[in-house]
């Protein structure tokens, strides 16, 4: 489902405050007001820290001892009520897809099944992604994509996966140390970077697949 903020109407009604729902009126509200406020200081987008922060402040109003620039494995932040853990990222949208990167695999080894045992520890509940198309901010329109979906739509150990052979380069045609894991078409697959870099989890989503997003205009 894809909803424009500032073309909706219709008076979304406030769904059970502890799932914290994409269709939660109170919450959109509130990012669409933050980000409307960092703009008239910022020019650059919303990212990282001040995504956590944002989304912090909207589902823990009353405080939380949320603190930034961890950047640690588990969850970034939590609703101190449910207990519902969310890893927030940012990430690019991208023909219908959003693309994400995640944890940092170095120190879980160099072999597929210790990277595949890191990356699906049950560090959270939910994603919640603030994304952006590159395309319309090219063009002026600073819109965000506010994607919300449960962690166990992802699983590494469904997909395919295989070693990394550059087809050029000093490399060609030896295992660079990364991974590529395929999954169906309409989900998602993975890449696990090599050595050279930095050994970082990548994910790639269908949009339809996480169930759409909620469109913020801003100008």
């Amino acid at each position: 489902m894809i909803i424009d903020y500032y073309k909706t109407k219709k008076d979304f009604t406030l769904i059970n405050y502890y799932n914290i729902t994409i269709y939660n009126e109170r919450l959109l509200r509130d990012i669409y007001h933050k980000l409307k406020l960092h703009h008239l200081v910022y020019r650059f987008p919303v990212k990282a820290e001040y995504w956590e922060d944002i989304w912090d402040q909207c589902i823990n109003p009353n405080g939380s001892d949320w603190k930034g620039g961890g950047h640690q494995s588990g969850a970034d932040t939590t609703h101190d009520q449910s207990k519902i853990r969310y890893q927030n990222k940012s990430g690019q949208i991208i023909n219908n897809r959003v693309h994400i990167t995640s944890h940092r695999t170095k120190n879980a080894g160099n072999k597929l099944e210790k990277k595949l045992e890191f990356i699906s520890k049950d560090y959270c509940d939910k994603y919640v992604l603030l994304s952006r198309n590159e395309k319309e901010w090219k063009k002026g329109i600073q819109s965000y994509k506010l994607i919300i979906f449960n962690s166990d739509l992802i699983n590494f150990r469904k997909l395919d996966w295989s070693k990394t052979i550059p087809t050029k380069g000093k490399n060609k045609g030896k295992h660079n140390g990364g991974y590529i894991g395929k999954g169906k078409k309409n989900e998602y697959e993975a890449k696990i970077d090599g050595p050279g870099t930095s050994n970082q989890l990548h994910i790639n989503l269908d949009l339809t697949y996480v169930g759409g997003y909620y469109n913020f205009i801003l100008s």
